[in-house]
């Protein structure tokens, strides 16, 4: 609840110079009732809302009482199998996640290929593998680029200017296929 002197201020913030006390009871006298007005309105959905809860219990007990012990039995039994199916579904998803953890495949890029039911896109699967096997060959290509010796005889491993000219090649290619696995991938995102 506002104190007196809290009302005043909020009333000399509205445009009241000098509020008097008859203002400021009349401002806490609204504020009280409106309070109450929603204190009993809180009580009487409280109130109704329990009571929806007893009359949904009693028509659960109803709706029991007429079954046989069969049906009662035979709808336990089926919500019991719903939830056996949704614990393997959820079981299967997690050992196609730790598969796919064993190949290398985790995070956002596993989570994305099993969908709800369990199963595999195997379609995106293929894109991701697609990827990979880019970028291995890429840096095989460079790998051996470095490897390779240079037309004039010399391997260029001392490290000085005769190695510079061959390793800006290498540096390029590397980029190249760098550049084109990237572009690979940005067009088959969109396909």
């Amino acid at each position: 609840m506002l104190s007196r002197d809290e009302v005043k201020q909020k009333l000399i913030a509205w445009g009241i110079e000098t509020p008097t006390d008859e203002q400021v009871s009349d401002y806490l006298a609204t504020i009280s009732k409106e309070t109450k007005s929603a204190e009993d309105r809180a009580t009487r959905y409280k109130a109704e809302s329990d009571r929806v809860k007893d009359l949904e219990k009693q028509l659960k007990e109803v709706n029991e009482k007429g079954m046989t012990d069969l049906e009662l039995s035979q709808k336990k039994t089926e919500e019991a199998l719903k939830e056996v199916e949704s614990l393997r579904s959820t079981v299967k998803q997690m050992e196609l996640l730790k598969s796919l953890a064993d190949i290398g495949i985790v995070g956002d890029d596993a989570n994305g290929l099993i969908s709800e039911d369990g199963s595999l896109n195997t379609e995106k699967l293929g894109k991701i593998i697609e990827s990979r096997e880019k970028a291995a060959v890429a840096t095989f290509e460079k790998d051996a680029l470095e490897k390779t010796p240079a037309p004039d005889g010399k391997k260029g491993d001392d490290g000085g200017e005769d190695e510079k000219p061959y390793k800006d090649i290498v540096d390029r290619v590397a980029a190249s296929k760098k550049a084109e696995t990237e572009a690979v991938s940005i067009i088959d995102s969109y396909k």
